[in-house]
């Protein structure tokens, strides 16, 4: 038997002494000295058994008692300068831990120095002094319980401090993203679950890696804002958005992420506030340039990928509605405007082209009249016209007038080019059944064809309203078209246009009466298309019938502001007024009156429409102040002008029309309708002075 065994055996022969004993005291004294046995008794011979023990190592190792304390007070110091350590290394790695433990620890110190071991918690360092050999064993052995306990507080503390990480930065990082300057999809680390039980290395890994990757995030977003900034537009308060985004760096270095965030959001918030206006302007702009694409309709006279090109930037254009999307707006302009100009440039080419096909056919008097549009080159024009609304406005004239005159040119040179082939079918139709229809000839405008070959050849008759091409003479008449103005005025050009299987147009200057005539006009029905050259009248369109020397009456009457105004407007303004009506009611009654020169919430080219329908709805008085539309109350308009004649005024003063809209009239109305105004001041039988107006002014006598 091994010494060990032996001390074991002598131990247990100790135990079952005690208790025999214990047995016997019980029989022979009675419980009460049993029970003192067991409290006293048996801890004493517990006590010399591991007495017998030590001793019986020490005796066979060699080792004196004293020397086995000192070694195991060794073991117990590493334990609590490794300790020690991690918590320095922890602290320092990360500034804003705290484990809540330093109470503890300098407990432990003391505990360690009043055994003889003196402990450097600065740095973990400690000496096993002379007095340790001395030191009581079994408070070594509750001071390495007391470490383990600590170590495992230590650990707590720093998976709850890696959860509290984890949920600061996706805090910052769902700011972010709440802006769009950060990724919404992001994961989260099982590491950092207080629930998951990892070690201390384990949760240093995912700390770096999730502050790593917020890192980036937020470098990305400081990157973002920095660039927002740098467009076309500069903000005036340049140098504090570039400090906010320098304190945000300056934050992110100390892993501070909402700090930095909150310097971010910061830095956004000015450029928004400053980019605001114009990024409003700048995309209404936009909008009504593809609108004006829109209404020109010219989908059928350009390339496709140019009306692919406009939906596409539409959509970019509409999917930015932020402030700080400002610099985003600067790609779809410059694509815009390419597009734009290129559309009319195609437009030009193919306008060249189909009148040089016509300029080079033989063509029968009044087939074809070239428009004045024919050799314009609005190109540079446009290229040189920076501010979109006034390009908007030009494109639009521009593009409508290349797609009148290629609509017209279009078919005609497409008739003329295919002519010789289908003149040659007519031929053998009309030999072989002695008349030709728009049936017998399967392809597009065979009207057209119709009606050029009559004009070619003699001895046919056509009858555009079938159309039917028939052998035998055909009788032509004069057409006399008599037009008048409803209202007199400068000299207008009236142009006449007939079509239906017969093409020809007429022009007529004059100021408010005329008659222009068409020589040869065949019999039969065609349509008479009359435009006055002046917006303030109302186009005209009818079918007339031929079948004598005729004349026919065209009378151009004046429409109304409105009417002119929604002339090119899909929209209902029926089914709009209802929401506007409080904001302009608003308006009239703070500035008392309204104009499209002001802030209105609708689009510039849907709000001089508007204007004139709620002017009509509430009964006040609408007109043109130049580019301007504005709505007026005119009985407010007459009264002011009587406050001026009878308070401010004397006989043989002179007031001019600016000085009356500076200083005495609410509503910046044009001079002509000051000078109707003042017709009715002038007739007031309650106005002493007689008024009358010069161009310029109003002048009392």
């Amino acid at each position: 038997m091994n010494g060990n065994a032996k001390t074991a055996a002598g131990i247990g022969g100790l135990v079952v002494l005690a208790a025999a004993i214990g047995a016997g005291i019980f029989v022979w004294s009675g419980s009460q000295a049993a029970t003192w046995f067991v409290l006293v008794g048996i801890p004493l011979v517990v006590v010399v058994g591991i007495t017998l023990y030590v001793r019986g190592v020490v005796a066979r190792s060699g080792t004196s008692e004293q020397q086995f304390v000192r070694t195991r007070a060794r073991s117990v110091a590493e334990e609590f300068q490794e300790c020690v350590r991690r918590v320095n290394d922890l602290e320092a790695a990360y500034p804003n831990w705290s484990p809540g433990v330093d109470a503890r620890l300098e407990s432990i110190e003391g505990d360690f120095r009043t055994e003889g071991v003196s402990f450097d918690l600065e740095s973990g360092a400690f000496d096993l002094g002379k007095g340790v050999k001395s030191a009581d064993l079994q408070k070594f052995e509750q001071l390495s319980t007391e470490i383990e306990s600590v170590e495992a507080e230590i650990e707590s503390s720093f998976r709850e401090f890696g959860a509290a990480e984890q949920e600061r930065v996706d805090d910052a990082l769902e700011r972010l993203a709440e802006v769009d300057l950060a990724s919404a999809d992001r994961g989260s680390s099982p590491e950092l679950d207080p629930e998951k039980g990892a070690t201390v290395p384990e949760c240093r890994d995912a700390i770096d890696g999730l502050r790593s990757d917020a890192t980036d995030e937020i470098e990305t977003a400081i990157g973002t804002v920095r660039e927002m900034g740098r467009g076309d537009v500069r903000p005036d308060d340049a140098d504090a958005v570039e400090r906010d985004l320098e304190d945000a760096e300056t934050a992110l270095e100390r892993y501070e992420f909402g700090t930095a965030v909150e310097r971010i959001l910061e830095a956004r918030d000015r450029l928004r506030d400053q980019f605001s206006g114009s990024f409003e302007s700048e995309r209404e702009s936009l909008l009504d340039l593809i609108d004006a694409v829109d209404r020109a309709d010219v989908d059928a006279y350009v390339d496709a990928e140019y009306v692919d090109d406009v939906d596409r930037i539409e959509s970019e254009v509409e999917s930015l509605d932020s402030a700080l999307d400002l610099a985003e707006l600067s790609r779809p302009r410059a694509d815009l405007r390419r597009t734009c100009i290129d559309m009319i440039a195609t437009m030009e080419r193919d306008l060249e082209d189909d009148v040089r096909t016509l300029r080079e056919a033989d063509l029968p008097p009044g087939y074809y009249a070239e428009p004045e549009v024919v050799g314009e080159r609005f190109v540079d024009e446009l290229e040189e016209i920076d501010d979109l609304d006034a390009l908007a406005d030009r494109w639009s004239e521009v593009a409508t007038q290349l797609r009148d005159a290629l609509e017209t040119a279009n078919t005609k040179a497409a008739v003329v080019d295919a002519y010789d082939d289908v003149a040659d079918t007519i031929e053998t139709t009309l030999e072989r059944e002695g008349e030709v229809t728009g049936d017998d000839l399967p392809m597009r405008h065979a009207d057209q064809f119709l009606g050029l070959y009559f004009r070619r050849n003699d001895g046919v008759e056509f009858d555009p309203d079938v159309p039917v091409l028939r052998r035998g003479d055909v009788e032509t008449y004069e057409l006399a078209v008599e037009v008048t103005y409803e209202r007199g005025g400068d000299v207008r050009t009236a142009t006449l246009e007939l079509t239906d299987g017969y093409a020809a147009t007429e022009t007529l200057e004059t100021r408010i009466a005329g008659t222009a005539t068409f020589p040869d006009v065949p019999a039969g029905t065609h349509t008479l298309a009359a435009d006055p050259g002046d917006e303030d009248f109302a186009p005209v369109e009818r079918e007339i019938r031929v079948d004598g020397e005729t004349t026919i009456d065209v009378e151009f009457v004046e429409r109304g502001l409105r009417e002119q105004l929604c002339e090119d407007v899909d929209a209902d303004m029926e089914e709009v007024l209802p929401e506007m009506r409080p904001r302009l009611g608003d308006l009239f009654a703070d500035e008392g009156y309204v104009s499209t020169a002001m802030d209105l919430p609708v689009r510039d080219s849907h709000a001089p429409c508007l204007l004139a329908a709620w002017a009509e709805e509430t009964a006040y008085d609408v007109c043109r102040d130049g580019d301007d539309v504005v709505v007026y109350d005119r009985e407010q308009l007459e009264r002011e002008l009587t406050n001026v004649v009878r308070y401010n005024v004397e006989p043989g003063d002179r007031l001019t029309f600016d000085e009356l809209e500076r200083n005495f009239l609410s509503a910046p109305v044009p001079d002509s309708v000051v000078r109707d105004a003042v017709v009715a001041v002038d007739a007031d039988a309650d106005v002493e002075y007689s008024v009358t107006t010069t161009e310029t002014a109003i002048e009392v006598r």
